[in-house]
């Protein structure tokens, strides 16, 4: 099934431009395309989603407008985490199913709240900061479920309280996706880490699922009601899609495979980089 999956993307991909002119436009935005071969495999294997690699190459190294990396990141990650979940259905990777269904119930009006009524009002800086600050809580929640014992294979939701905590942090993780691009993902990693003890491998299946979905969700609002997919974003999309949907599929393989420690290691190194970008990018405004 995902196999059949990327076989149809790609028809689909060369049928819409012409083999010349994806084959031109993906040499064109080459720098985007070599981006999302991190991007997908951190988007398929990781809570991380695609725009914990987009977003700040193109906004630090690209010297891209946040608001175009933001969306960009939405659309490509509704083709490249949807492949992941596909892999992650139909290859018989664990995942906690309750817990997305009912997360799906916060994070999909967050995003639409934050796209519609709050993006426009929170400044540049401030965006790429928040991006910063939730790659920490982030690493620090790896490294605690890294250093803990016990792990909760399944999940009890009959309590009503612990419903509404999971719609909650959907929610606010959807305002937070609505602004950066990513956010729902890692804000339910979090809490299937830190509040349920959940198994890593399956609290990060689980939080793909979610945020290919919220990214759809973002995408179809960016595209049919707020109208902000530029054609040049619509270019990096096109260039993009031929290697996120085999990269995050092999990243929701590789996550399901390889040991943790490797994989906490090559995020923990991730989120680093990330953060002292930032830091330099806060000093340096700061300066003058």
């Amino acid at each position: 099934m995902p196999l059949l999956c990327i076989a149809f993307v790609y028809i689909f991909w060369l049928s819409l431009q012409g083999i010349h002119s994806a084959l031109a436009n993906f040499l064109s935005q080459i720098s985007i395309a070599i981006t999302m071969v991190f991007g997908s495999f951190v988007a398929g294997g990781t809570a991380l989603g695609g725009g914990a690699v987009a977003f700040p190459v193109m906004t630090k190294v690209l010297a891209i407008d946040p608001t175009t990396a933001k969306v960009f990141s939405l659309a490509i990650q509704s083709f490249g985490m949807t492949a992941a979940s596909i892999t992650i259905i139909f290859g018989g990777i664990k995942y906690y199913r309750s817990v997305v269904l009912l997360a799906l119930i916060g994070a999909l009006p967050g995003v639409a709240i934050s796209l519609l009524f709050i993006a426009d009002l929170i400044p540049r800086l401030m965006t790429k900061s928040l991006f910063s600050v939730f790659l920490l809580v982030f690493a620090i929640t790896l490294l605690r479920a890294h250093w803990r014992g016990k792990v909760h294979l399944s999940i009890d939701l009959s309590c009503k309280r612990q419903n509404t905590l999971v719609v909650l942090v959907a929610f606010l993780g959807g305002v937070v996706s609505g602004l950066i691009g990513s956010g729902a993902d890692i804000a339910i990693f979090a809490l299937l880490m830190l509040y349920f003890k959940a198994d890593l491998k399956i609290a990060t299946a689980s939080s793909v699922l979610l945020m290919a979905a919220t990214s759809v969700f973002a995408s179809l609002i960016n595209y049919f009601y707020i109208g902000n997919v530029t054609a040049e974003i619509s270019q990096y999309v096109l260039a993009a899609i031929p290697v996120v949907v085999i990269g995050a599929p092999l990243g929701a393989y590789c996550c399901a495979k390889v040991p943790k420690s490797v994989l906490l290691s090559f995020l923990l190194t991730l989120i680093g980089l990330e953060i002292g970008f930032t830091l330099y990018e806060v000093i340096n405004v700061r300066a003058y």
